[in-house]
């Protein structure tokens, strides 16, 4: 046999065999090895792995069963073996993040494939509303194509569509065997979910027919036995989608899902309740925030941060009083009966302190979200874009304020980092997403942001959600890392992402407004004054008609787009909370949403799509504040011992060029890059 010939799957299982079947008495003749740079060895180990595992699942949606997972433990486990096979100390501090990144990957994922139920493993199952790859595994079967040719390959894309979709339902059915479902109160918002994206036009599965509909409008260029084809495959796929959301409506839902009710007030509906939950629930943590806290560590963290977060916000609070009154009037939404009726507003308690409840409910008054206001806006350059919004007038609105703001962070922004000539564009999210998508999000150089007026953010959150989604958040960390690459960047390292690098980042650009004045100049405790500001709240703006008449003057906009970032850091410590508070302690959805209530200034809209995200997309929530904390860690560490040699553009080069990393791997670069510049 010609070993040469060889794909690495087949070496890989060939050697798992062989190493089965060794026993002690086997002799080895030890070879004479020539001796690789350990940077080609690095190397050639990436290569590899990506090869074996792209051999294992050549499919276009991936193969999702517990044999799979195994198998490719199998894979992660040679590979890992091979790397530390490298001489680790001989590599550059550039390929020691590399080494130190795959190392990780290997180790996680062998752990994940080594519990029960191991297709848990691929962070796929169970699909969930807020990570719903039925719809967009659709969205890219019904996909049209450009020319006849590409139609004939697309067909067998198709059929894996319908090859996945019907595994995915007996998975679904395994899960029942093993105890491993679903709840009542994520099964209904997947399937509405489902079957909401799925329709296009009067059409149920029209997001399965664009490619179909390109055909049949243009029949003359196919022949008809391929057309019949093509119209089989497709039908095929919409049978296996039927079958799948009839499955999970009725015998899942009715006999299977976890809880009764079905509502906000069942209980143990997280990962914990799960057989092995615990274990599996730990790593879903140590995969997002790869920090390696434990959940209960990570719980007290997030009550402590949220405690020490409401100092600021009572400072924010005692400006406005000062500006307005301790009594002020606005319109009012009852959450239970939707009646908007005017209401005053005691931001004092009896003993003249302030009541941050109230205030809460001030900074939620209609005046202060777009479309909710009053105010008509139209025929703004935004009108064409807005089109595919909900709400016309509450889109060209917002988008109005967020372009505003764009301009002028990015020259503020400048000054931080170097240059970037990516530009991105602010788009609304599709009016058939807007309940389900959070509040925004980037990617493609796009920021989407929600702009339906019941989801999206308020007024005062303009400043914070731009930094964090694009400039200089999302988008400066994708677009930095493509524009100054290292010299020698493996394709594996660019294909890595990390939840706790990515959302870290961008909730430090949040942190980083404040040290980049867009609040206004910092006093000696590094807190903003909202005077001589940087960021939209300009001195000689008309602030009777600035974002609808909201503010007294430029200190009071500041000190509110503030209090957004506030809110904003308050949102990501109440994540720590929350997340294990559902997943490790068992709360209900009602609990998670009155925790919310109770500290922060979080709209209704906001709180019920993210208290439903923490309990759908398992031990996400907590990476944020994991991996701002690790960051703030290394830029106090790096200022401290540069001093006067610390400069802010080469820590963020560091931060950024390499990609995504686990933070761990993040500590050990900067602490490097520390060393050099001395």
């Amino acid at each position: 046999m010609n070993t040469n010939k060889l794909r690495p799957v087949a070496l890989v299982i060939m050697t798992l065999t062989a190493l089965a079947g060794c026993n002690d008495e086997t002799t080895y003749i030890e070879q004479p090895k020539q001796i690789e740079d350990p940077a080609r060895q690095l190397r050639s180990v990436f290569d590899g792995y990506q090869e074996a595992i792209d051999t294992l699942d050549s499919t276009k949606f991936g193969q999702i069963t517990d044999q799979m997972a195994s198998s490719r433990q199998a894979v992660d486990r040679m590979y890992l073996d091979k790397l530390e096979n490298i001489d680790r100390s001989a590599l550059s501090d550039e390929d020691k993040i590399y080494y130190d990144t795959f190392q990780f990957d290997r180790n996680i994922a062998i752990r994940g494939a080594s519990l029960p139920n191991p297709r848990f493993g691929t962070f796929d199952i169970p699909i969930t509303h807020f990570k719903n790859d039925i719809t967009r595994n659709a969205k890219k079967a019904g996909a049209e194509q450009k020319t006849s040719e590409d139609y004939h390959k697309h067909l067998q894309v198709i059929r894996e569509f319908t090859a996945w979709t019907n595994n995915l339902h007996s998975q679904y059915n395994l899960g029942m065997v093993d105890k491993t479902q679903l709840p009542k109160v994520l099964i209904t918002r997947l399937v509405s979910s489902t079957k909401e994206v799925l329709e296009v036009g009067n059409d149920p599965y029209g997001l399965l027919k664009f490619g179909l509909n390109d055909i049949e409008k243009h029949q003359n260029q196919y022949d008809e036995d391929f057309v019949r084809e093509y119209t089989k495959a497709v039908n095929d796929a919409q049978g296996a989608v039927t079958g799948l959301i009839t499955f999970l409506e009725t015998d899942y839902y009715v006999n299977n899902a976890r809880e009764e009710s079905g509502d906000k007030t069942d209980t143990n509906i997280g990962w914990g309740d799960l057989p092995n939950g615990q274990a599996w629930y730990q790593w879903q943590l140590d995969r997002n925030s790869t920090t390696g806290k434990p959940a209960m560590e990570l719980n007290q963290l997030g009550e402590d941060l949220v405690a020490d977060a409401k100092a600021e916000m009572i400072r924010v609070a005692e400006l406005v009083v000062k500006k307005r009154s301790a009594t002020p009037t606005a319109d009012w939404r009852d959450s239970n009966s939707g009646i908007v009726s005017e209401r005053q507003f005691n931001l004092l308690d009896q003993n003249g302190n302030i009541n941050l409840n109230e205030f809460f409910d001030y900074l939620n008054t209609e005046q202060f979200f777009f479309g909710r206001d009053g105010k008509n806006v139209s025929g703004t350059e935004y009108a064409e874009l807005c089109q595919a919004a909900s709400d016309q007038s509450a889109c060209e609105s917002a988008l109005v304020d967020y372009n505003t703001f764009k301009h002028d962070a990015n020259d503020v922004v400048a000054k931080y980092f170097k240059p970037i000539k990516t530009d991105y564009t602010i788009v609304p999210i599709p009016a058939n997403r807007e309940g389900y998508d959070g509040v925004g999000s980037y990617g493609s150089n796009k920021f989407n942001l929600n702009t339906h007026p019941d989801y999206s953010l308020q007024k005062w959150n303009v400043s914070t959600l731009l930094l964090h989604e694009a400039a200089p958040g999302h988008h400066f960390q994708n677009a930095y890392s493509i524009e100054y690459p290292p010299a020698d960047k493996p394709d594996y390292i660019k294909n890595v992402w990390y939840t706790a690098y990515a959302e870290g980042w961008a909730l430090y650009t949040e942190w980083l407004g404040l040290e980049m004045g867009i609040y206004g100049e910092l006093n000696d405790e590094g807190k903003p004054t909202f005077l001589n500001a940087t960021g939209m709240c300009k001195l000689d703006l008309d602030y009777t008609t600035f974002q609808g008449g909201i503010y007294t003057d430029a200190e009071e906009c500041n000190a509110l787009q503030y209090f957004g970032s506030l809110n904003e850091a308050q949102l990501r410590n109440m994540r720590l909370a929350v997340d294990t508070g559902i997943h490790a302690k068992g709360w209900s959805i009602e609990e998670a949403q009155k925790y919310m209530q109770a500290n922060s200034a979080l709209g209704d809209g906001d709180i019920e799509s993210e208290s439903y995200r923490y309990a759908a997309y398992v031990g996400q929530a907590v990476s944020y504040k994991s991996g701002f904390l690790v960051i703030r860690e290394m830029l106090d560490k790096a200022q401290s011992e540069l001093g006067s040699q610390f400069d802010w553009a080469a820590f963020h080069d560091q931060l950024l060029k390499y990609g995504d990393q686990p933070m761990e791997v993040v500590e050990t670069s900067i602490e490097n890059w520390i060393k050099a510049q001395k």
